[in-house]
């Protein structure tokens, strides 16, 4: 850990103060190629799962000065003034701690750790950041293959999405892809299911062993037109008292929770061979 102690940032208006603060917009994130992490919990998990970020700047408090020990960051961290870090966050009351992460360490290469076959979750339209940093959570849970997310969606960096998803970041595959592109991985997927309130069938009865992808969409408008055309199914969430839905993080949560489930028992029933064991 490389801290320089020569310099206390005290003002906005120093350079690397400006590059981060850029990334709490969507335009400076995407020249930039980065984004933040923030609170003392998700930068220890982030470093705890071996994410090299390019600078930690933290608070200069004697609270903040006894957890520079405990990160061994492998990166520079820097010390900032009480004025100024609160500017590198987007809440009141922020953390003492912020770190500027790269793109590049949130990967895009699908991952069969947990899975042999496809288990696809697709973001489409969903507007609110923290229901998309839900669904990547879950996602990471549920051990999906890969979370694409589509162009009308929120920008899986915004900083509350980050929030929300506390880490899941850098345990889920990532890629934001333009609908050509999306439409071409989807068409060598057999089992294509859509969240669908009004659906015909039910969560609980679609093949998920097989090689699947799921399409959450915003609760306002639902999955694009685009989509929907490849969809095998329209699936709902049975729910109690006349509730009509669920909100989008919570809806593809359960969705790729159950789809989860039906795959690890598939694989401990000594399904036939088609029916791919969990690693």
């Amino acid at each position: 850990m490389r801290v320089d102690a020569r310099e206390i940032i005290i003002s906005i208006h120093n350079p690397g103060i400006r590059q981060a603060r850029s990334l709490l917009r969507r335009k400076g994130r995407s020249e930039e190629r980065a984004f933040l992490v923030e609170g003392v919990r998700a930068v220890t998990d982030m470093l705890a799962a071996g994410i090299v970020p390019a600078l930690i700047y933290i608070r200069d408090k004697p609270e903040y000065h006894e957890l520079l020990d405990d990160l061994d960051a492998p990166c520079p961290v820097r010390l900032v003034s009480a004025e100024v870090l609160p500017r590198l966050s987007d809440v009141l009351h922020p953390q003492g701690i912020v770190a500027v992460v790269p793109m590049s360490a949130v990967t895009t290469e699908p991952r069969f750790d947990v899975w042999r076959d496809d288990f696809i979750l697709v973001a489409d339209g969903v507007r609110d950041p923290g229901n998309l940093g839900t669904l990547l959570r879950s996602a990471a849970g549920a051990g999906v293959t890969e979370v694409l997310v589509t162009p009308n969606s929120v920008d899986p960096y915004n900083p509350k999405c980050v929030r929300a998803a506390m880490g899941a970041h850098f345990l889920v595959s990532l890629r934001q892809m333009t609908w050509e592109p999306l439409i071409e991985r989807l068409s060598t997927i057999s089992v294509i299911v859509v969240a669908d309130a009004g659906g015909e069938d039910v969560s609980d009865g679609v093949a998920w062993w097989e090689p699947c992808a799921i399409i959450v969409g915003s609760e306002a408008f639902g999955p694009n037109d685009r989509l929907r055309d490849f969809a095998t199914a329209y699936v709902r969430i049975p729910l109690a008292r006349n509730l009509e839905s669920l909100n989008a993080g919570v809806a593809g949560s359960h969705m790729v929770l159950e789809a989860a489930r039906q795959r690890r028992r598939a694989a401990s029933l000594n399904e036939p061979s088609e029916r791919r064991r969990v690693r």
